[in-house]
């Protein structure tokens, strides 16, 4: 279950900790195995969005960056009443936007919350 993956990633027990084991244990000079030259492997490596979900009524901010230059690092909570996303991107030549991603976000948000109340409504008794 995706439970049990990620506890065990968080015990360091994911198979991209055991990736990156392998690859940082080769020598100057040694051959990478084909897994580490294929563009997939490469592409898997490279995080344009990198998220961190802390759900606490408890917490009012923090923060969670980016990973790479060219993506959005989004930390975000869910409490009872509200969503609450903490957005970071780095002014540079790849021109992200922070406000632009959080205004589809908050688009986004908005229309699930619409079709979640009208299916309740849908649903509720008729009396």
């Amino acid at each position: 279950t995706h439970g049990a993956y990620a506890k065990a990633c968080s015990e360091g027990k994911g198979v991209d900790r055991h990736l990156l084991g392998l690859r940082l244990v080769l020598r100057a000079g040694e051959e990478k195995p084909e897994i580490f030259q294929d563009p997939a492997y490469a592409r898997s490596c490279h995080w344009n969005l990198s998220t961190s979900q802390l759900s606490s009524e408890h917490f009012e901010g923090w923060g969670f960056s980016e990973v790479v230059p060219d993506g959005y690092g989004i930390a975000y909570t869910i409490r009872k009443d509200a969503l609450i996303f903490h957005i970071a991107a780095m002014q540079n030549e790849f021109g992200l936007n922070s406000d632009h991603l959080a205004h589809y976000i908050k688009e986004a948000a908005t229309e699930m919350r619409a079709t979640v109340l009208a299916a309740k409504l849908a649903a509720a008794p008729k009396l």
